[in-house]
């Protein structure tokens, strides 16, 4: 089972990880220290979230307990562009594969720019599709509290992009 989990969900793990705290060491060290940690408890899932979704609530806590641990404040930690560019789907041709790469890196500065609880939500949402409902109790936090999160949010990445030069076109 937990093999399973691990190749169904280690690269979105190691994603999520990477986007919080922008150390691929650490976020490789946070991915271990999830599936160590889900292996332990595997007899206590209960199944009422997706795995995906329990995964992520584990990452979440582990990402936040590490960036405390280390008292880095998140503006001053630089993002890994390799990571970026490890985890982007390349366009069809070397143009729109250009494009799509530095569209990434904007949206990795806009989202860099979010505080930690609102990037952690955004992402969740996004990487594993989980409700709101889902992302709850991973979250500590009501559905509609983190509904209205996602949507302020997004309305700030749309304008943060735009200032980048960035229309959706």
């Amino acid at each position: 089972m937990l093999a399973e989990l691990m190749k169904a969900h280690g690269e979105a793990v190691f994603g999520f990880c990477m986007r919080l705290v922008r150390t691929q060491a650490l976020a490789e060290d946070l991915r271990q220290q999830v599936f160590l940690e889900a292996y332990r408890d595997l007899d206590r899932f209960e199944g009422r979230s997706p795995p995906r979704g329990w995964l992520f609530g584990i990452a979440r806590h582990r990402c936040l307990d590490a960036l405390k641990a280390l008292q880095h404040h998140l503006n001053f930690i630089e993002p890994s562009e390799q990571a970026v560019a490890d985890f982007e789907d390349p366009g069809p041709g070397p143009i729109e594969h250009v494009h799509r790469a530095l569209l990434i890196a904007a949206l990795e500065q806009c989202l860099n720019k979010l505080s930690t609880d609102v990037r952690a939500t955004v992402l969740m949402r996004f990487q594993t599709g989980a409700t709101y409902e889902e992302m709850a109790k991973p979250l500590a936090a009501a559905a509609d509290t983190l509904q209205v999160r996602v949507a302020r949010a997004l309305r700030w990445l749309r304008r943060c992009l735009e200032r980048k030069g960035w229309t959706g076109e």
